[in-house]
């Protein structure tokens, strides 16, 4: 029954995004391994694993989808997941709830990656963990990261919101369902915060902020607001790429990209290794 009525209120918000899932053209299917997680969110959850090429990882990365169609195809489509993969990383990819392949339930998304990180960790004990996530996963990931049990030791978020109405209120009838919920259940949407969990973050991971100059959804002023508050907490990078569309710095800025994020996984979990 509440996940019925979960899935009403969501309509507004992803409705059209709940649609078959098929694998992007790009994929070679027999690189990945299909998982099935459960989410404290109350879902079932569909995932991708595939290994870093090489014989040594140097660690592993959950990948965290924007809204879209693609869902969780969006990293293996637009070539992230391989880049990771070539630069020595295991990867794993997921759906959150009622995206995809994976169930719907409520909208506590941050709980979706919060078990695909521990999922993750438990697929690879002795490798530092990270995720990288763009817009809504780049915010639920942020939220994940106030719960003190999450396995992460740095991120890279990709046009994250700093609140649910600085990316909804363009839109009249998810923003007056986001301004009900404050009312009427506000710890639920305090959860969903990610300027929130900025002031709860757990474990000091190191953080990598990407916004985009032709972003017209989360702009470089929404992504300052997170920065200016997560870099009191945390060390935080803040990258400004030129051109770059919502979610889109990777195809903007090819190079830079792989300079910046790999450099910045590769310090920051080389790091840790050294030091476990």
């Amino acid at each position: 029954m509440k996940h019925a009525a979960y899935r009403l209120f969501k309509k507004p918000f992803f409705g059209r995004f709940a649609r078959p899932w098929r694998w992007p053209e790009e994929a070679q299917q027999s690189h990945w391994r299909r998982l099935q997680l459960r989410s404290q969110s109350g879902a079932r959850l569909a995932a991708l694993l595939a290994p870093a090429h090489g014989s040594q990882a140097k660690g592993a990365v959950l990948l965290c989808h924007p809204m879209g169609v693609a869902a969780k195809g969006f990293w293996i489509k637009y070539g992230h997941a391989e880049l990771l993969r070539q630069a020595g990383y295991h990867v794993m990819l997921f759906d959150l709830n009622g995206f995809g392949e994976s169930s719907s339930s409520t909208m506590d998304f941050h709980l979706d990656v919060l078990a695909a990180g521990q999922a993750l960790q438990a697929e690879y004990p002795q490798l530092p963990v990270a995720v990288l996530g763009a817009s809504m996963g780049a915010a639920m990931s942020l939220c994940a990261m106030a719960d003190e049990a999450h396995p992460f030791k740095a991120a890279v978020l990709e046009a994250a919101f700093p609140t649910l109405l600085h990316f909804w209120s363009r839109y009249p009838i998810p923003r007056l369902g986001i301004q009900l919920s404050r009312l009427v259940y506000p710890a639920g949407e305090r959860r969903l915060r990610p300027l929130h969990a900025a002031e709860q973050l757990q474990g000091s991971p190191a953080l990598l902020l990407i916004y985009g100059e032709a972003d017209e959804f989360t702009p470089v002023r929404d992504g300052q607001l997170l920065w200016q508050a997560l870099r009191e907490r945390t060390p935080t990078r803040f990258w400004q790429v030129p051109e770059a569309r919502h979610t889109h710095a990777y195809a903007a800025a090819p190079e830079a990209y792989a300079q910046q994020v790999i450099g910045f996984l590769d310090e920051q979990l080389g790091g840790w290794r050294q030091v476990a």
